[in-house]
């Protein structure tokens, strides 16, 4: 019985570590500092331990030689394959989706966007990016998929791939992610694929865009 209550807190704390990373509790190019961690989650040390070296495992910590453990700044060639995964793995998702849920399960899918009308202020475009974020995870959830839900629950391509915000601005992929809504809704799941697929390889194209001028100017 110890056992397993030592393994449930040493994945409590890794969950906790792994959302600080990913909301930005955590800086990308942060040095972790153990000690803080261990008072901030009110555990000892080991568990801590234990959760960096996971996360080290998935990408989401690098180790430096000598200088300790960071959060991983994720480069411009990151991007474009996290981009280029999400592009096949989330088109596939969507298409079964489309094609194999009842209608009051597709239903969660098609209002994520509803109150969403440009230009977008402030406030709104944080709540967009929320979600933008939110919509894209639903779509691998109700893929009902075990293989598509472990892959990205174990890479966290989509949530990695936010690091640096938005790719495009809304003014882009809002009316995209309408389009997308609008085939779901009408149960077109070759054009739903199709615009998800696409609406990913043009973030994907402005990443190598902006990755070409880097290496121009550097």
């Amino acid at each position: 019985m110890q056992k397993i209550k030592k393994d449930a807190q040493g994945n409590l704390v890794y969950g906790k570590i792994k959302l600080m990373i990913l909301n930005g509790a955590l800086k990308p190019g942060q040095k972790i500092n153990k000690k803080e961690l261990t008072e901030q989650l009110s555990v000892s040390q080991t568990p801590v331990n234990e959760a960096i070296i996971r996360l080290t495992g998935e990408g989401l910590i690098e180790q430096q030689e000598r200088k300790g453990f960071f959060i991983k700044i994720f480069t411009y060639q990151d991007l474009k394959e996290f981009f280029a995964i999400r592009a096949g793995m989330e088109g596939v998702a969507l298409r079964l989706c489309v094609e194999e849920q009842p209608d009051n399960t597709l239903d969660k899918l098609t209002h994520f966007f509803d109150n969403f009308s440009l230009p977008l202020d402030e406030n709104e475009y944080k709540k967009y990016l929320k979600a933008d974020q939110e919509f894209h995870q639903k779509i691998i959830e109700l893929s009902r998929n075990s293989i598509i839900i472990n892959f990205n629950k174990n890479f966290d391509f989509i949530m990695k791939s936010y690091q640096k915000g938005l790719i495009r601005p809304p003014e882009e992929t809002l009316p995209e992610h309408k389009a997308i809504v609008k085939a779901v809704r009408n149960r077109d799941s070759e054009k739903a694929q199709q615009l998800l697929i696409e609406h990913h390889l043009k973030s994907r194209r402005v990443i190598k865009d902006q990755h070409l001028k880097y290496n121009t100017n550097n």
